[in-house]
């Protein structure tokens, strides 16, 4: 007895230890709605149960708690298990799909039975009042809306007047004026609608009747107004200098005519479909199909006619288009057509699966943005046009930032119309794409947001450095000068700053490159501290077994610090010489004076001569015959050198003016005299062609020579030559005067 009494005890203890457990976990809807104990009371309870129980109770306690817990894995394997796959849901939904459409075909009948059960009893008076008074209501309300609008009209024709007679001629004055147009054609729509409701309020006593009446007004005239006002604004069919996009005349009105009518026959089919729900004659979603594929089949082929138009649209009028807009300007109309056709099948697809967040209306505000996208996107560079910055500095280079700078904006201006564009697709479908970033979303979700904002950050900061390099490059760029055919290389560089900022371009982009991608990585759960330490121990690897490009990249940083080159400038690395023509990480690109192009990596070059910086000094030799007056050769040289200084084409280039320098040296020929000037890096070629050219008009006009090789040959006076004798004996001395080489 002993023994089945102490064993009933442990079954006891156990169950009123599990019953306070369980009232101590469970919610209180599941306790029959009886209040748990507070939980001070739950643990002090739990607490004196445990310290009452033996070691015996215990086991059994936990023998019981096993059991508990492997019931309730096998209840969620089982629950698991009942839970289709997704190839099976996949399969279910396209099933259920092909049941849809199938169903929708089946029921034409019933929709013709429906829609003229419907018309007849709008005509029988059953749905909207007697059909006499439902017309007398229509036509009230449009009489007193338009009389309103015309009065309207009235009052503000002188503006229309000065609108149909003004001609713009810049973007900005066509802007205004189209904006002003459409605000009259709004505001006589909305006085049209205020007077409307007023007139039906005030004249339509059944709310039935009054009902319909505003139902018929809006959906056949007031929307498709409305939808015809907002293409005056952008295609102005009807006045091509008014017009904001790039379309021919063809384009414009096609577009127009073609779209009016799409949403009134749209608001005929709303208005038809509230009159059969009225009658009570649902066709059970029959009518929406076949009207939804109607006017998407019809969008479609709209679309397909003017895909050329559509082009020419978002083409706008680049003079210069880069390829990227070329290929999107063609393969926008085509990805409309699709666009419409998927938004279409996914609303169907939806409505078989019983999702009621793609409804009609929802798709057709969707195929609006798709549609008017190009429109949007001509708008957009119409305002980055206006608020580029004008071009700074002069030359290839400022006009190559200038055009890269607009660009820029445009790409920038383009990823916030795309992403205004996505959030309002999703507002429209009912999805809150920001709302998922947050704490309240979903973990995917929010780390796809996340990962997507970074991936926006990182080509922002990429366009916004491209943005700034260039403007710097086209403030410190010098404009390129036309020089003539005989122009040697040797011009003054670049400024400092416009030789550091393409490599500084490069290490920031390859910085916004990796920090994205690292980030992108690890928001996408990807580990990436293996991926650094693996970076780390490459870099090493890389710097002991590339020892080489590690000294061309030390001495090039060097030779930036110094200031030793820049681009444009002529040096000498100790062999080889040529123009600086590009900077990159371990070497330089020359261009030699034959046009021969040469690469010296930093860690070869022995010494560096710089020849383009600052000024030049060049010297001239001339050599004159002896006797000459060298004090006479000076002063025309100075002489020159004034009068070159005098020129407007060389004043500002030259920094000393030539003089002579007195006799330099004395040969067999003659006297040879020199003369020098100095000049800004590059300009000293056309100062010394002018030189030579004016040297040799001074001696011809005071009968000075340069001197000439001579050879004098003695011939006794008794000595007596004939002709033969004396033209042998002139050719020796030619050959002598002038030998040639061996």
């Amino acid at each position: 007895m002993t023994v089945y009494w102490h064993s009933f005890s442990k079954i006891l203890y156990c169950l009123v230890f599990l019953f306070l457990l369980f009232g101590a976990l469970a919610p209180a809807s599941a306790q029959d709605g009886a209040k748990p104990l507070p939980p001070s009371l739950q643990q002090d309870a739990i607490q004196k149960l445990v310290s009452d129980l033996d070691p015996d109770q215990v086991e059994a306690l936990g023998q019981l708690m096993t059991l508990l817990q492997d019931s309730a894995a096998e209840s969620a394997g089982a629950e698991a298990a009942d839970t289709p796959g997704l190839l099976v849901q996949i399969q279910t939904a396209l099933n259920d799909f092909g049941a849809m459409v199938l169903g929708h075909f089946l029921s034409l009948p019933d929709l013709f039975s429906a829609l003229f059960a419907g018309l007849g009893a709008l005509l029988a008076g059953t749905v909207a009042g007697p059909v006499h008074i439902l017309v007398g209501s229509i036509a009230l309300i449009l009489a007193a809306g338009f009389a309103a609008e015309f009065a309207f009209n009235r009052f503000v024709a002188n503006k229309r007047e000065a609108i149909r007679s003004n001609s713009p001629e810049s973007l900005y004055e066509t802007v205004k004026l189209v904006s002003i147009r459409a605000g009259l054609d709004l505001g006589g729509l909305v006085i049209f609608a205020v007077v409307a409701l007023i007139a039906a309020r005030l004249a339509v006593f059944d709310p039935v009747t009054r009902s319909y009446a505003l139902q018929a007004v809006f959906w056949i005239v007031f929307l498709p107004r409305i939808i015809a006002a907002l293409l005056r604004f952008a295609l102005a069919p009807h006045r091509s200098e008014l017009r904001l996009v790039s379309a021919d005349n063809a384009t414009a009105r096609a577009l127009y005519r073609s779209f009016t009518t799409v949403f009134a026959v749209v608001g005929v089919a709303f208005f038809l479909r509230n009159v059969m729900q009225g009658a009570g004659e649902d066709s059970g979603g029959t009518f929406r199909f076949f009207i939804g594929f109607a006017v998407n089949a019809w969008l479609i082929a709209i679309i397909w006619q003017a895909r050329r138009g559509l082009t020419s649209i978002i083409l706008g009028d680049e003079e210069d288009p880069t390829s990227g807009l070329e290929r999107m300007a063609r393969f926008w109309p085509y990805f409309s057509m699709g666009f419409i056709a998927f938004n279409w099948l996914l609303g169907q697809v939806a409505a078989s699966m019983q999702i009621e967040a793609l409804t009609a209306g929802r798709s057709l505000g969707v195929i609006a943005l798709v549609i008017f996208a190009p429109f949007l996107d001509t708008m957009v560079r119409g305002i980055v046009s206006h608020i580029v910055p004008p071009m700074q500095g002069e030359g290839p280079v400022a006009e190559a930032a200038h055009l890269q700078t607009r660009h820029s904006y445009v790409r920038i201006a383009r990823v916030a119309l795309i992403a205004f564009l996505i959030l309002a697709v999703g507002r429209i479908y009912g999805i809150n794409l920001l709302a998922l970033g947050g704490d309240d979303g979903s973990a995917v979700a929010r780390n796809s947001v996340i990962f997507l904002l970074i991936l926006a950050a990182g080509y922002l900061a990429w366009e916004i450095t491209n943005l700034w390099v260039s403007r710097q490059l086209a403030k410190d760029s010098p404009p390129v000068e036309t020089e003539d055919d005989d122009a040697e290389m040797g011009g003054a560089g670049k400024s400092r700053l416009a030789t550091i900022l393409p490599l500084l371009r490069m290490v920031l982009q390859v910085a916004i490159i990796t920090l994205t991608v690292l980030l992108g990585l690890s928001q996408l759960g990807v580990n990436i501290t293996p991926l650094l330490a693996g970076a780390g121990v490459i870099g090493l690897a890389i710097g002991f077994g590339a020892q080489t490009l590690v000294r061309d990249v030390v001495a090039g940083i060097f030779f930036l610090v110094d200031d030793a080159f820049r681009m444009g400038e002529f040096i000498d690395t100790g062999g080889v010489q040529g123009a600086i023509e590009k900077i990159s990480i371990r070497s330089l690109q020359l261009r030699g004076t034959r046009g021969a192009v040469h690469i010296v990596p930093y860690g070869e070059i022995p010494q560096l001569t710089n020849l383009s910086r600052d000024w030049v000094i060049m010297k001239l030799r001339f050599t004159v015959p002896f006797g000459t007056d060298t004090e006479k050769v000076r002063k025309l040289f100075k002489r020159i050198g004034q009068d070159i200084m005098e020129m407007e084409e060389y004043k500002d280039d030259i920094l000393a003016p030539f003089k002579g320098q007195g006799v330099n040296d004395v040969d067999d020929v003659g006297i040879v005299v020199r003369g020098k000037f100095t000049t800004k890096p590059g300009k000293q070629f056309g100062v010394r062609k002018e030189i030579y050219k004016r040297v040799q008009q001074a001696f011809e006009e005071n009968g000075i020579e340069f001197a000439r090789k001579e050879v004098r040959v003695h011939i006794p006076e008794t000595t007596k030559l004939d002709e033969g004798q004396k033209e042998a004996l002139a050719g020796a001395a030619a050959a002598a005067a002038d030998p040639k080489p061996a």
